[in-house]
């Protein structure tokens, strides 16, 4: 009888040594990208300026804004709000582009014009450009509002109380990820018109609310409650009905709200402006647009995915947990309308076509050409605007 051939030592040496690698690859790989999922999604930080971008000229009607590279948000068609230290205006339409030289249609809100860099690019001042289009507060709209506070079971919450109609129907707005309420603004004046009452919440983490007693971002598992009480106050205060309206990451609060409140009776419908309803597909679209550091090489699929493992094990993220979307045909039971863009490279249109399939007779979807993350209104207003209009007139209808 042949005995059976052994593998040469230095296979052996080299499947050793392979396996040791990949030990090394994915554990120490895998823990220092955990700790840039923590860094860069679960750490509560304030709305920052998104600078790089420069004033070559500028007018009452036009102005050339120009950057070190080529980015998204300057060649974006639509309506898009510019910031500067002094005042605040609006991009229109693309008039013309010569190399990185992009001119536009503007309006000044309000203060002069912004400053004009007519050398160094980093020695002059920057401006921001941002998809909330409007600055401060609803009076930048002429939407009269009043400041006032909610009480969550960590403390209180500010909030924007527009009022609409008589009073009986109101919309709870809850905005995204390292957002501010600011994002709502572009909504307002349609729910307001619709006869919608609306109440735009802050909610823990917030830079003027309490923190999550985790310190971290819980992506609705803990903020459902926050939503909660804002849907009480509205009830107190004489909602008969409500709709949850959720910016990214602001329709994960939502539909945690519907999965784990028993008090969802008023809610009468839900408005989804790119949802952020599976952070794990969030993270998995994010990790494959990065590089592994010192290399060209982009991060493969595998390492995100070991990544992930070890974040939940050290930070307890639960990603099945705050996977919505493969729960959605038991938490949707109201009509749904949900606005993606199909240029959005934060949240992945595929997150709402899933989340369409899973509940395809209550969910309405609108993808928007051209659109960005929660940039469906900028690009396309009056889509965006009549199709709201007539959904909150059919779900509302008594």
């Amino acid at each position: 009888m042949t005995k059976p051939r052994r593998a040469p030592r230095w296979a052996k040496t080299l499947f050793a040594t392979a396996i040791a690698l990949a030990l090394v690859f994915y554990g120490a790989g895998g823990y220092v990208f955990a700790d840039m999922i923590r860094t860069d999604a679960l750490l509560p930080q304030a709305p920052t300026p998104d600078h790089g971008v420069w004033v070559r000229s500028v007018d009452e009607l036009s102005i050339t804004l120009t950057s070190a590279e080529e980015r998204e948000d300057v060649i974006r068609p639509g309506i898009a709000g510019l910031a500067w230290d002094s005042g605040y205006g609006q991009l229109g339409e693309i008039v013309a582009t010569d190399g990185l030289d992009v001119t536009r249609d503007f309006s000044v809100r309000f203060g002069g014009l912004p400053p004009v860099c007519t050398g160094e690019l980093t020695l002059c001042d920057p401006v921001d450009i941002e998809g909330w289009t409007f600055p401060d507060d609803p009076s930048s709209l002429d939407v009269v509002f009043e400041d006032v506070i909610y009480e969550s079971p960590i403390g209180e919450m500010g909030a924007w109380l527009v009022p609409g109609g008589d009073g009986s129907i109101w919309a709870i707005h809850a905005h995204g990820w390292r957002a501010s309420r600011r994002e709502a603004l572009r909504s307002l004046p349609i729910y307001r018109d619709a006869g919608v009452t609306s109440l735009v919440i802050d909610y823990r983490n917030d830079p003027d609310a309490p923190p999550d007693p985790s310190g971290l971002y819980r992506f609705g598992r803990t903020e459902w409650e926050d939503v909660e009480a804002a849907v009480d106050y509205a009830v107190a205060h004489g909602a008969r009905r409500v709709v949850l309206v959720g910016y990214s990451t602001g329709a994960a609060l939502h539909l945690a709200y519907m999965e784990s409140s028993n008090l969802t009776e008023p809610v009468a419908a839900l408005v989804f402006d790119s949802p952020n309803a599976d952070m794990g597909s969030t993270v998995r679209h994010g990790a494959s647009q990065r590089k592994i550091p010192g290399t060209p090489l982009p991060v493969p699929a595998s390492l995100a995915r070991a990544a992930m493992l070890i974040a939940d094990l050290r930070f307890d993220v639960s990603w099945s947990e705050i996977d919505y979307v493969s729960r959605a045909d038991e938490i949707i039971t109201v009509p749904t309308l949900v606005f993606h863009g199909l240029g959005d490279d934060r949240v992945p249109i595929e997150v709402s076509r899933r989340l369409q399939s899973q509940a395809p007779d209550l969910i309405q979807l609108v993808e928007v050409e051209g659109a960005g993350h929660v940039t469906s209104w900028n690009v396309a207003p009056d889509l965006y605007e009549k199709t709201l209009e007539q959904f909150l007139s059919k779900a509302l209808e008594s």
